[in-house]
């Protein structure tokens, strides 16, 4: 069966050969495909050089391919192509560093992404998203204590936030602030799936007595939630472990960068809170299935 080739095929082809160039039109790049080549002895001084596009234009255009790229996961080309836009036009410098910021975090690449919330909070020090995004940064390394104050800021600037009270919520579990948890979580979610979230993390970090009374709380409130009946019967009937010692259990258990690197990330909690609908369990990660760069 022949699929049809996306808009942004198109697009891919046309940066992958000229870089942000156009091959015809500059202005319908997107849209028609290039004049064809000629064949022959004089095809090399007649077919048409490529254009290249003014400065907005070709930041436009890169910029619409990273978000394309974004989208399939290809977050190098993303990476390189909002870096070439915000060279090309600074009108799109802002726009470019706050997907940069999100980006270089997911490339792992922690030191620049520093500096791109940096420079952004210095110039909108009360952007509730961006406060928000940068304490999400924080709590995906382990760096509970900066991601805490970084959310406390993003709800003070936009109390009705609720991503950046549930992240907050989060930081603070993880932080051991149990009652302070517990108030954030409320401000986004009931009551009851505010218990679930403190035991979904506290499952996480293998303190399952205290993760059953949180799970038996929330079933209080709400008897019939969902995700409160799983985790709770996931935690009272535990799949055999195979070639672990108590000791080592143990030792994992106390070690700061094995308890961070098992932490549930926001995105999980999501998923987690989602489940509810779908009534499909979601497993607590094991401490392998996550690395976290200091």
């Amino acid at each position: 069966m022949r699929r049809c080739v996306p808009l942004f095929a198109l697009a891919t082809a046309l940066l992958g050969a000229v870089g942000c160039k156009s091959a015809g039109k500059a202005t319908e790049a997107l849209g028609e495909a290039p004049p064809p080549l000629l064949i022959g002895p004089e095809a090399t001084s007649k077919a048409p050089p490529p254009v290249e596009l003014p400065a907005k234009e070709s930041a436009k255009l890169c910029v619409r391919t990273a978000q394309y790229y974004e989208k399939e996961g290809r977050v190098e080309d993303a990476i390189k192509l909002y870096e070439k836009a915000r060279l090309s036009d600074p009108a799109t410098a802002r726009q470019a560093s706050r997907r940069l910021a999100v980006l270089y975090d997911k490339f792992g690449d922690f030191s620049k992404s520093a500096a791109e919330y940096e420079a952004q909070i210095k110039a909108a020090p009360h952007d509730a998203e961006l406060l928000t995004d940068f304490g999400y940064s924080h709590y995906c390394r382990g760096d509970w204590a900066t991601a805490e104050a970084a959310l406390l800021k993003a709800v003070q600037a936009d109390p009705n936030q609720k991503r950046a009270w549930v992240n907050l919520g989060m930081a603070q579990a993880q932080l051991g602030k149990w009652d302070e948890s517990l108030r954030s979580f409320s401000k986004a979610v009931r009551p009851a799936d505010a218990q679930c979230n403190i035991a979904f993390v506290l499952a996480s970090q293998g303190n399952t007595d205290d993760a059953k009374e949180r799970y038996r709380l929330a079933l209080s409130l709400d008897p019939g939630l969902r995700v409160a009946q799983i985790g709770l019967s996931t935690l009272e009937n535990p799949k055999p472990t195979e070639g672990k010692p108590d000791a080592t259990k143990a030792s994992e258990k106390s070690d700061p960068e094995t308890a961070a690197a098992r932490v549930p990330t926001i995105a999980e909690i999501e998923a987690r809170m989602k489940s509810e609908l779908s009534g499909t369990p979601v497993v607590v990660p094991a401490p392998e299935q996550k690395s976290v760069n200091p």
